[in-house]
Formats: C-alpha cells, structure tokens, sequence
C-alpha cells in the first residue's frame, strides 16, 4: 500500500464541533467524526490510537475499544507525549481536513519528526470499500430506494416541495437512518441541478427526487424522474408530456450504454463519452459514494483519468435539462469482477 511505504503513521484530527474529518468515520464508524472530539493516529502495522478528549473519554472507551487503543490527556504536555509516543519517524497529515493553527501545532509538537502531505494516498484508500462499508452503503440504497417509492405515494395536486422534503426526511428518521441529503424539486424547478425545496405547489408535470439515506455514517445516493399525473393529461399538457418522454427514453439509453461497459479497466473518460447522446452534460457523469455523498473516485468528466476497480461504488446520473424541466437518472453501482452490481 503506498501510503505505508511513504509514512509511520497518519494523524487526523477532529473537533465535530467546527472541523470534521469524515475520515475518522472509516476507522471508528457510527458517525464518529460528529460525535467524538479527538486525535486518530493510524499506524503501520498497528491498532489505531484515538486520543480523546476527556470530556467523552469513557464514552470512546465503549465505542472504540474494538476498533482502536483508546487514551485521553488532561494537559497539552500530554497530548505531546502521546503524538511522540505513537507516530513514529514518519508522519502523514491531511491538508484538505487540516487548519493551518492545527497544522503549526502539529509541527511544534512533533518538531523532530518529518511531516508529510499525504491527502493523494488517503483519497486513494477511499476509492475501493471494503466488504463491510459496501453493505452499509447497500442498506443506505436501499431505504433510500424504498423512501422514493413512499414519495411518489405522497405526491398529490396542491403539495409543496417543502411538505413533500419535510415527510422524507421524517420517514427516514422514523426507519432509524440519517438522511445525508434531499432535493425534491416540481414542474419547471426540476431543470435546476441543485434545487433548495420551496413553497412551489405540485400540478400535473416533471417531478425530480434526488435523495439519500445515511446508515452507520455511509450513504447512498439516487435520483428519479417522474411525470406526475400521467393519466390526467390535458390537451394543453401533451406536447410537454411527448418531449418529457422521449427525453426520458434517451437518458435511458444513455445509462444502458454506460452499464455496458461498467467494469473493471474501463476509464472514467470513457464513460464520459457515452453521454455524448445527451449534449452537453452541465455536470460530472458521476462520482464515488462512501462516507461522503461525493466520495471518492471524485467526478466523472471529460478529463478523468481513474480507472475502474473492483470494489469500487460509483453513483452514475446522467441527465438532460431544458428551459421546461430536467430530468436526472441515478443509480447506486458496485464495480465487480465481472463487471457491476445495481445496488438496492
């Protein structure tokens, strides 16, 4: 693993209150980058150390003890001593979850030590889940899956945007998950890419649902595109209601072509390339999902360079956008051996 050949260790550090690192998430789980405020020293060939704050010290004690050697420090003096202690000659930092007065205090603290940019690494252990982060994400998926077909239940003439987003986020709640994010957009607001819901009422049109759950600090990320009121369709609405579906049918066609080359080896550009049938994209094609909605791989464009791998979990949505409404496909994959699973 290159990261280990470049360091002794890696030093994240957490304070949920104003600095998270969703990192921390991976090696503790459970939401542990909100919950927990400390330092995580990852060490080669060693059970990680979180050196917590005394304030929730027992409480990581219960939480953490399987997954790392859990101590505490009640002066600066100790928080030294433990950096000193367990980081080896060698030491890994994260500038994109870093402060620059955290950083300075890392260097005076360990003053004798090499500190190294190591952000490229750490996005790369990212990239390939393990076999119980990808059945977390799949759980996600799944109620994430079920909560859309609740949705288009709830859809009715004269329902905001607001009322539906208000009931998503409730039922995900009421099933025991986070909700990591919603956008639930009517009507003309669906041609905007991220949509704020708002008091706009339903009536008979395009519906967009971008939506995901969280399960153990893992998320999911799915999109669909409905036309509400299909059976109601006035004269005045058929013309829209012929270009919604035949738009519909090409972004259908686009995310076929780009199943059929889902699997391990082929280059993010080229999957890029197989929206070509849509126009012009305004966005990435896709991107990883993990403990970030945008995990990593991180986007899918033109300019991608990343290979697919086995163990890889990519959202995929592509999409086409008019002045009258957008409509956006999305689903959760597993890249595979032999090529790709559909998760939920």
């Amino acid at each position: 693993m290159k990261l280990w050949k470049k360091v002794d260790s890696v030093v994240l550090r957490n304070f949920h209150d104003y600095w998270e690192d969703p990192l921390i998430n991976k090696y503790l789980g459970d939401e542990a980058s909100k919950k927990f405020e400390g330092i995580l020293i990852l060490r080669k060939n060693k059970k990680p150390v979180w050196l917590s704050h005394p304030f929730n010290f027992e409480q990581a004690k219960h939480h953490f003890a399987q997954k790392a050697e859990v101590i505490t420090y009640s002066s600066v003096d100790d928080i030294k001593t433990a950096l000193r202690k367990n980081t080896g000659k060698v030491v890994g930092y994260n500038p994109k979850h870093q402060t620059v007065t955290s950083f300075k205090n890392l260097k005076k603290f360990l003053r004798w030590k090499l500190i190294v940019d190591v952000e490229d690494e750490l996005e790369n252990l990212r990239e390939v889940k393990t076999e119980d982060e990808i059945e977390k994400i799949t759980k996600a998926v799944k109620e994430t899956r079920k909560v859309i077909s609740m949705a288009k239940k709830w859809l009715h003439v004269g329902i905001t945007e607001r009322e539906l987003d208000k009931k998503i986020r409730e039922q995900f709640d009421k099933d025991g998950y986070e909700c990591a994010f919603t956008c639930v957009a009517f009507n003309e607001n669906t041609s905007h890419i991220h949509h704020s819901a708002s008091d706009t009422k339903l009536k008979h049109g395009p519906v967009l649902f971008d939506i995901g759950a969280k399960y153990k600090g893992y998320c999911a990320d799915i999109s669909e595109t409905i036309y509400f009121g299909e059976a109601k369709i006035s004269s005045k609405d058929k013309a829209l209601h012929e270009n919604f579906t035949t738009e519909k049918n090409k972004v259908l066609e686009c995310m076929a072509n780009i199943e059929s080359i889902l699997t391990p080896g082929t280059s993010a550009n080229q999957l890029w390339h197989a929206t070509k049938i849509l126009g012009e994209l305004p966005h990435a094609l896709g991107h990883g999902i993990g403990i970030e909605v945008h995990d990593f791989p991180s986007g899918i464009g033109g300019k991608s360079k990343f290979v697919l791998k086995d163990g890889m979990v990519l959202a995929i949505e592509p999409a086409i956008y008019t002045k009258e409404f957008g409509i956006r496909i999305e689903n959760d994959y597993l890249i595979t051996k032999n090529g790709f699973r559909k998760l939920g």
